[in-house]
């Protein structure tokens, strides 16, 4: 509770300084603000964006309702190949929640990049309305994901239909 007050003090002081993306472009079903000094660009449906520093990478994009799990691979996929990320299946998490009133479903894995450093990948599936779901994933060190938490949950946050 206390690190989500503090999370919403920053939230409020710091200006709202962030593009907003429609997802995807051409028919949205979702909208989400980047913060300007996040490097963002558009691929395809969706959206990709990294921390200033490099550190951390987010990836937005509409999933088929039916497809959610092979929307996950693809998304897996990418990262693999963009980040050279491997993935420790056995530090699978899967958790439920809410954002902006829609259900979310939560799935988390440890990995290494190809460094051999310690990778967060998370994956959030926002449910959004008529059976349209929205699959954010981000990723990055420990370190960068706590370095960037406030920013990350702001870009969460920000998540909303059009």
């Amino acid at each position: 509770m206390r690190k989500f007050a503090a999370f919403l003090c920053v939230a409020l002081v710091t200006p709202a300084l962030s593009a907003t993306h429609k997802v995807p472009a051409d028919d949205p079903i979702a909208t989400i603000q980047i913060p300007d000094k996040w490097q963002s660009k558009e691929l395809g449906e969706g959206v990709e964006a990294t921390s200033p520093d490099g550190a951390v990478c987010f990836l937005v994009v509409p999933a088929e309702a039916n497809k959610v799990a092979e929307s996950m691979g693809e998304a897996m996929r990418y990262l693999r190949s963009k980040s050279g990320i491997t993935v420790k299946s056995d530090s699978i998490q899967h958790e439920q929640g809410k954002l902006n009133g829609m259900e979310t479903k939560k799935v988390s894995w440890q990995g290494k990049d190809m460094k051999g450093g310690d990778v967060k990948i998370r994956f959030t599936i926002v449910s959004m309305p008529e059976n349209k779901p929205l699959l954010a994933a981000y990723w990055g060190s420990p370190e960068a994901e706590k370095k960037h938490e406030a920013e990350l949950n702001k870009i969460l946050l920000s998540i909303k239909k059009p």
